[in-house]
């Protein structure tokens, strides 16, 4: 038999995981293409954009999801999903976030 840990269960016992974290993008004239991504006061060049997808979803709410999507590799190999949420900004003011390092 296993003792209680004495620890509360429920939903409040989960974390979530993946959770996108703010991220300071360069991005092009226009605003569209991520060309550097800042970490830790570091500029890191973006050598390419490997795929592009967005995602339009929950219209119905009063904030609905709206987001470009960009996989992109960095120099030096490292693969970021970056993505710019339109439901919560503009190209002026932007937000940016970082999905997961790949």
């Amino acid at each position: 038999m296993v003792a209680d840990a004495g620890a509360a269960s429920g939903a409040g016992a989960f974390r979530p995981l993946n959770q996108p974290q703010p991220v300071r993008v360069e991005a092009e004239a226009d605003g569209e293409r991520p060309i550097a991504v800042w970490e830790r006061g570091v500029r890191l060049p973006v050598a390419r954009v490997e795929d592009v997808w967005r995602i339009d979803d929950e219209w119905w709410r009063e904030v609905s999801v709206a987001r470009t999507y960009f996989e992109v590799l960095l120099e030096g190999g490292r693969r970021l999903t970056l993505f710019f949420d339109r439901a919560t900004g503009d190209r002026a003011t932007g937000r940016w976030y970082r999905q997961r390092d790949g």
